[in-house]
């Protein structure tokens, strides 16, 4: 699952590292590198599974500079890097953050290129673990897009995020449930535009509530279904932090032209010195004219993660998969940051 350091108060161990090494800093100008490598072994149920032995990598850079009183340039390049061994069928590099934009003393930033969509804050609230996660969000939040122009800022308490998508031809879209032997295989669509909003605020005693709305105006599917159909997504969260304990919830919705997807998302995380203990439970269901999908997700997940230092974890995570015909999975995991 994608970390992400957000604006509701996520336990740092499963934030996306902080480090980062700075490669140029003189006359204003800033610029950092930073990545991780990653081993996973897996097994994915099922009669004939094996065990699975994955390596990645993740690199990026930023940079910064001021052009005015006040008022900074920046720029970002993530990529997601796998090893070769993990299947023919898998993009060995592929783009997550492409942006450059401005940021403002007083007035948050605006950013142009590929990143999360402003909706994105509506549901990081249960975004915590390393592997599994977001099966409640599936055709819901659509994750990473390119071709857009984000708003985001943070006043006292307040949270503020907008964004606009443009044209996007290939679009990739997803509606159905693979474990129950419905097809679920991503749907190539002509999305002619997305906007999306997300409010928020955060408590000074560790009660974090947002809001977000997301349109995505589509021209044609590839299979001539709804054509010209406006998928209306929404989600409320709720977080709580208070010592070393976390809890988080989300409730999210989808409606493409009434048929429509529910879903809810719980998750708890308590840390003991460098262990952390986190568990969760998320569910999704069709609706309306998607009533016959019937129960899309049904997870239970444990884990545990063990922070060696402030550069390198380990974690273990277990699956329950409650759908009929569906198999459990685990994942035991080590990662190093810089």
């Amino acid at each position: 699952m994608k970390k992400t350091i957000l604006a509701v108060a996520i336990p740092a161990l499963f934030a996306a590292s902080a480090q980062a090494a700075t490669v140029y800093d003189a006359d204003g100008v800033t610029a950092e590198l930073y990545g991780r490598m990653q081993f996973d072994i897996s097994d994915a149920g099922g009669d004939d599974s094996d065990l699975d032995g994955v390596g990645s990598a993740r690199m990026g850079f930023k940079a910064k500079s001021e052009i005015a009183s006040g008022v900074y340039g920046l720029a970002r390049g993530e990529w997601q890097i796998r090893a070769e061994n993990s299947g023919e069928s898998a993009k060995q590099l592929s783009a997550r953050h492409i942006y450059a934009g401005f940021e403002f003393d007083d007035a948050g930033s605006v950013v142009f290129g590929q990143t999360d969509t402003a909706f994105y804050q509506a549901v990081a609230a249960t975004d915590i673990f390393n592997t599994y996660g977001y099966e409640a969000f599936t055709a819901i939040e659509d994750g990473r897009q390119e071709g857009q122009i984000v708003y985001s800022g943070e006043f006292g308490g307040f949270y503020v995020g907008a964004s606009y998508q443009f044209r996007d031809e290939n679009f990739k879209l997803g509606f159905g449930n693979p474990d129950s032997g419905i097809p679920a295989e991503p749907t190539q669509a002509s999305l002619d535009q997305g906007y999306a909003a997300t409010l928020g605020y955060n408590f000074d005693f560790g009660l974090g509530l947002y809001g977000g709305y997301h349109v995505e105006k589509f021209d044609s599917f590839e299979n001539g279904a709804v054509n010209g159909a406006d998928k209306k997504n929404m989600a409320l969260s709720a977080t709580y932090s208070w010592e070393d304990l976390y809890l988080g919830a989300v409730y999210a919705a989808t409606d493409l032209d009434g048929a429509e997807l529910k879903g809810y998302d719980l998750v708890a995380s308590y840390d003991i010195n460098a262990v952390s203990l986190y568990t969760g439970y998320a569910a999704q269901e069709g609706k309306g004219d998607a009533s016959d999908l019937g129960d899309t997700a049904k997870a239970f997940k444990l884990g545990a993660a063990y922070k060696f230092n402030s550069n390198m974890k380990a974690w273990a995570e277990y699956l329950n998969n409650g759908l009929e015909g569906a198999d459990n999975e685990w994942t035991i995991a080590v990662q190093y940051n810089f």
